[in-house]
């Protein structure tokens, strides 16, 4: 039987820990995952939250780790205790915001059986690449390497990471330039002392794995440029030179990721983060980053930050769900939320900046949600449907999930609905 272990860096969390917890922790024993949270908080919210949980699940455990170690490498310094501890046969570095569902966790688990060194989860299967296996460590980089920045994006098989040089990684991968990748730049590392190699890329759905709804945006947002124009860069080309199409490589991210897309570049510009002096710095780069032209690019630049939008079809979007969603909140006295997930955070974000409420959240199964949601009551289908005949349904939800619950209520095609779904790309 194959033993999995989840660990969870988090830093100032506690509510998306709970929320893990209270979606999860049944979940994880049932399925036998020991679950280990690092906690790194300036208080101890998590702490509190993780150890009353620990009464009734005894897989669940709790380490606190100083605040002022880097994220990544409390991730590397995880990995190391892993594997020399050698107690599982897989770990999956799980980002508090993440949490996998019961089909999740089976898919994982039909996945691991094959032994696999690694399990490479894209979420973001923008190429198409599907379920595909490798042998070939240049496939691998060429094709994932720009999605194995995320923690979730890799599940290793702890046998992968028995011979690493520990003193190498942390003495080279360490530093400000490149520690932002040093999670990525092991797992290469090791693949590069390899002849034989056994990985799978496998495409992942919102039925596979949730966000929280407490996401927020990243934390190195203000530093996007450094990160993703420098740090990233530097890390590529400091891998071994077995390793091609490094350029083409550190492109990638920034047009699959959508980091450096076009809608980026202007919500980074009307926030002031993206001017002529970043626009400068890296002039000679740009068409190793991205696929934005350098003249659109140097236009935006020196644009007034509060005019840019103009350029944005996303922006032209925004405004009209923005219409609409007035529109239909003034044609339904009442109106309710149909999710306790991300999009309906970012739902809830909308109607309060538009003055607009929502009488409760509605859920299909209940008894994995708080019983309030941003100060909200949240409530059952059921008890909806006996609430009320006539009231608007906002579903909050992503198309595949919109029409599972449509197909399972069917009963809410009788009351006016929108569908959310239709308008997420401009969900800010």
């Amino acid at each position: 039987m194959i033993k999995f272990a989840i660990g969870v860096p988090t830093y100032n969390r506690a509510e998306m820990i709970e929320e893990m917890l209270i979606r999860c922790a049944e979940l994880y024993q049932k399925e036998k995952i020991d679950v280990y949270f690092f906690d790194s908080s300036e208080d101890n919210q998590t702490e509190k939250i993780v150890n009353s949980y620990t009464l009734n699940y005894k897989n669940l455990y709790y380490q606190k780790v100083p605040s002022s170690i880097h994220s990544n490498i409390k991730v590397l310094n995880i990995y190391k205790e892993f594997s020399l501890k050698r107690k599982y046969h897989y770990l999956s570095i799980c980002p508090d915001y993440m949490q996998f569902t019961e089909e999740g966790v089976q898919r994982i688990k039909i996945e691991c059986e094959k032994r696999f060194d690694i399990c490479i989860l894209n979420f973001r299967d923008v190429e198409n690449i599907g379920e595909k296996i490798y042998t070939d460590k240049n496939e691998i980089f060429f094709d994932c390497a720009w999605h194995m920045t995320s923690y979730m994006a890799t599940i290793v098989n702890l046998n992968f990471l028995e011979d690493v040089d520990w003193g190498h990684i942390f003495k080279y991968y360490t530093i400000p330039e490149k520690v932002n990748f040093s999670h990525v730049a092991l797992l290469f590392e090791q693949l590069a002392k390899r002849n034989y190699i056994k990985a799978i890329h496998i495409p992942i759905f919102s039925k596979h794995i949730r966000i929280s709804s407490f996401r927020s945006n990243p934390y190195w947002k203000k530093d996007t440029f450094l990160i993703w124009c420098k740090y990233w860069p530097e890390m590529i080309y400091s891998l071994p030179n077995c390793y091609h199409k490094k350029n083409e490589v550190i492109r990638k991210h920034g047009i699959n990721s959508k980091v450096l897309s076009l809608h980026n570049f202007i919500r980074l510009r009307k926030e002031k983060i993206y001017n002529i002096n970043i626009y400068q710095k890296y002039r000679l780069e740009w068409k190793n980053l991205t696929n934005v032209s350098k003249y659109l690019l140097k236009i935006l630049a020196v644009m007034p930050s509060q005019i840019v939008w103009m350029f944005s079809v996303n922006e032209w979007k925004q405004r009209t769900l923005r219409r609409k969603v007035t529109k239909f909140c003034k044609d339904n006295r009442d109106v309710y939320i149909y999710g306790c997930g991300f999009v309906a955070r970012k739902t809830s974000d909308l109607l309060n900046s538009l003055n607009l409420k929502c009488q409760a959240y509605i859920v299909s199964d209940i008894s994995n949600e708080k019983k309030t949601y941003n100060g909200v009551e949240v409530i059952s289908c059921q008890d909806f449907f006996s609430r009320t005949t006539k009231s608007g349904v906002i579903i909050a939800l992503k198309k595949e999930n919109t029409k599972q619950v449509i197909q399972d209520k069917s009963r809410l095609v009788q009351y006016p609905l929108f569908l959310m779904w239709k308008y997420i790309d401009s969900l800010e």
